[in-house]
């Protein structure tokens, strides 16, 4: 079996590729120019490279045999999303369409939205992402669907790759008490509520893999059955870094917090946040 895959520099790209070959699955990754392909693995361990930036729109060139195309690249930025992963998306599909071949495709948990509900997003990834989707259904494709929840570290290491999605809120967190500390100040945030959907990153790869490995087509969620409190998530990070004491927890709801007299770095934080 062989399958071009996209997004092999990213968390779960990385993960994906490592699970595929785990399977015997011939992995021919796709990377954007200048983008050095020994980075996630082993220089020589891909006899075949595809270099082509799936943002432009432009034909893949690959002219090779595959049994499926899987497709990790995505642009993680909440609030600079623009339209890129939907023209990620229209490369992949002229691909596989092409190629008459399934299309694997990872999007986000949080598109979701209860029947009868409003399909208003809380940011230009998800509504990006959204659209992505659309595209998809719409191109009459053999196709399988993940939505993952909030990726976290390898389950066995804690390793990431890249910065992105929650740990993106953590360092603004961090970068909020060093400022603060600066000026002998603590951090004031609200109390967190609700739950924080988390999935290590690899636990969600294996699936991924393993639906890839027996053809499974649909839509399937990557979500955590039992997710954390989001208190005791913010706590544990707060505890990690050695900064719980720099961080006061406000009997406040979000909404009350930001009408308050903010300091600079806690009116970033809850620009951020929010």
């Amino acid at each position: 079996m062989t399958v071009l895959l996209t997004g092999i520099t990213g968390n779960l790209g990385y993960e994906v590729a490592h699970d595929l070959m785990r399977r015997g699955v011939n992995v021919i990754p796709c990377i954007r120019p200048r983008t050095d392909a020994s980075v996630p693995l082993r220089p020589g361990t891909f006899p075949e490279v595809v270099t082509c930036d799936l943002a432009e729109e432009r034909d893949i060139p690959f002219s090779g045999i595959l049994d499926g195309i899987v497709h990790c690249a995505g642009v993680v930025h909440f609030r600079t999303a623009s339209n890129r992963n939907e023209r990620m998306m229209r490369s992949v599909i002229s691909l596989a369409q092409r190629m008459k071949v399934p299309l694997y495709a990872v999007s986000t948990a949080f598109v979701y939205r209860p029947p009868g509900t409003s399909t208003r997003f809380n940011n230009d990834y998800e509504e990006d992402k959204f659209k992505s989707e659309q595209l998809l259904i719409a191109s009459g494709l053999p196709a399988t669907l993940f939505r993952p929840s909030v990726l976290t570290g390898n389950s066995r290491t804690g390793a990431i790759r890249n910065f992105s999605g929650f740990y993106f809120i953590v360092q603004e967190f961090l970068n909020a008490i060093a400022a603060s500390q600066a000026k002998d100040r603590v951090v004031r945030f609200p109390r967190m509520t609700g739950e924080s959907n988390m999935v290590p990153v690899d636990q969600a790869a294996q699936h991924i893999g393993a639906a890839v490995q027996d053809g499974r087509r649909g839509l399937f969620y990557l979500t955590n059955p039992s997710p954390p409190r989001s208190e005791w998530v913010l706590d544990e990070v707060l505890t990690f870094f050695g900064v719980r004491d720099r961080v006061t927890i406000l009997d406040l709801s979000f909404a009350e917090y930001g009408k308050l007299k903010l300091t600079e770095a806690e009116a970033a934080l809850y620009r951020f946040s929010s």
